[in-house]
């Protein structure tokens, strides 16, 4: 009896520090990824300014292009970017 009280201890005491240094590892290299390699957030920010004229001039350009393509009789209803 003593001797699986022994067994049962030491394995369980072994699968709860591994499991501690799968927690503590995977909290290390989440720091690190996010320190080294994290794409910070401004560049998308400043990419949807930029995105958002270079709409307009777009949308300016189709609409004259269709104006002189049809002599005015034609008409821009909606502009999907695909």
């Amino acid at each position: 009896m003593n001797e699986a009280l022994k067994l049962m201890l030491t394995g369980m005491s072994t699968v709860f520090f591994i499991l501690i240094m799968v927690v503590v590892l995977g909290r290390l290299i989440i720091q690190i990824t996010n320190r080294f390699w994290a794409v910070p957030s401004k560049v998308s920010a400043v990419q949807t300014s930029t995105v958002a004229e270079i709409e307009a001039n777009k949308l300016a350009a189709i609409v004259s292009a269709v104006e002189i393509t049809t002599r005015g009789k034609g008409k821009i209803t909606s502009v999907e970017k695909l």
